[in-house]
């Protein structure tokens, strides 16, 4: 379901993401392990059948001291790639999980990089602020100029009625909050058979685009993300600002 600009749709391409988080790029790093990842592997995810789109984001120099939380693997984030996933969306993670192996064989895998953590979760809700003039389905590839990234975990066994509360109450509150251009909801599924290296049991990943400045946008959303924990269903691995690669000439 999705809250849309009057004149939407109501059909998505996108079922599921690839988040793939890690650390901070060594102190000698010489930029040749972003060039090539940005140059040469992430577009190679466009032959896979099902990768609608693939975004890079950084947490870089005030960003890490700008966390709302952050705990165990998670507190070391520096880098998050993120490939929105359409049908098919099994043969697409199956043909992901090996894409790399295959790219080594040819030697274009020269640098990896330790894993934080790889899922796959399935799109579950997505909205658009009105302000923003477009629907909730095409929220991610408006330009933006950043994300407040949301990682939580259950506590309780049902999160049924906390799912609720952010679908009518929470999210409201967030598509309110200036700088904030749309949310996308992601949670754990059976749908489909993942790869143990993706499978880190149950999560939920919300997605906060932003077209403001990320850290200004971040501190204004502290107190409401907050709120998501106060009941003690879910506890946070992750809440914070993160930077696009790209500069937009919108924002100059």
């Amino acid at each position: 379901m999705s809250i849309l600009y009057p004149g939407g749709g109501d059909v998505i391409r996108v079922k599921a993401a690839f988040f793939s988080f890690t650390p901070p790029a060594p102190h000698d790093d010489d930029g040749s392990y972003l060039r090539w990842h940005l140059l040469d592997h992430m577009p190679e995810q466009y032959q896979l059948p099902g990768i609608q789109l693939a975004l890079r984001y950084i947490a870089d120099g005030e960003y890490p001291d700008a966390r709302i939380a952050s705990s165990g693997p998670l507190a070391d984030v520096g880098n998050l790639v993120n490939y929105l996933v359409g049908d098919p969306v099994q043969q697409t993670h199956d043909d992901f999980m090996q894409l790399g192996r295959r790219l080594a064989e040819l030697g274009r895998f020269p640098e990896s990089r330790p894993s934080l953590q790889l899922v796959m979760p399935a799109l579950l809700r997505w909205y658009a602020a009105p302000r923003a003039l477009i629907s909730a389905e095409v929220v991610p590839y408006r330009p933006h100029r950043g994300v407040v990234v949301v990682v939580e975990e259950p506590v309780a066994d049902d999160v049924s009625t906390w799912l609720r509360w952010l679908h009518t109450d929470h999210h409201q509150a967030v598509l309110e909050t200036p700088g904030v251009a749309g949310v996308w909801l992601y949670g754990s599924t059976t749908t489909w058979t993942l790869h143990r290296a993706v499978d880190h049991g149950p999560q939920h990943v919300t997605v906060i685009y932003v077209d403001d400045d990320p850290l200004t946008v971040a501190k204004a959303l502290a107190p409401l993300l907050e709120e998501r924990w106060r009941s003690g269903v879910v506890r946070p691995r992750f809440a914070g600002p993160l930077r696009t690669m790209i500069d937009w000439e919108a924002w100059r």
